[in-house]
């Protein structure tokens, strides 16, 4: 008795299961990729991270310049950057005269980066006070 229902469960369960994953891949392959810049001033480089489903995605971007980044969802992976580096587990500075995100971010649809976001800095060269960027690019 146990068997012939176990078997009539998987049999109209598994296809069920199977086409909603097929249908979650399927989406995600036609999400747009993530766009991410980075903002310090010139002649420094950014340090990013994101954070998907199962995985880290890590990358280092000059200032000024753009990426864009295939397999993220957003508002559902997060990101931190770090000038210089390297990203933290906690996204914080690792060091005095470095400067940190200081938390792990939702990725959106437009720009990705942020920066601190009350006083608008990055790290200066070492032993120097944080830059005030004024201006920052945030969204499209």
């Amino acid at each position: 008795m146990r068997i012939p229902f176990l078997s009539i469960a998987v049999g109209v369960v598994l296809p069920v299961c199977l086409a909603a994953g097929a249908h979650a891949q399927h989406r995600l392959a036609q999400q747009p990729p993530a766009r991410f810049v980075c903002l310090a001033p010139a002649g420094h480089v950014c340090q990013f991270t994101v954070r998907t489903g199962g995985s880290e995605i890590n990358f280092a971007l000059p200032s000024g310049e753009r990426k864009e980044v295939s397999g993220v969802t957003p508002y559902a992976d997060k990101y931190c950057v770090c000038d210089p580096g390297p990203v933290t587990p906690d996204c914080k500075a690792p060091l005095l005269g470095y400067w940190c995100l200081g938390f792990w971010l939702d990725v959106t649809t437009g720009l990705n980066s942020e920066n601190e976001i009350a006083n608008n800095r990055f790290a200066a060269d070492r032993g120097k006070e944080p830059i005030e960027t004024q201006g920052a690019l945030r969204g499209d």
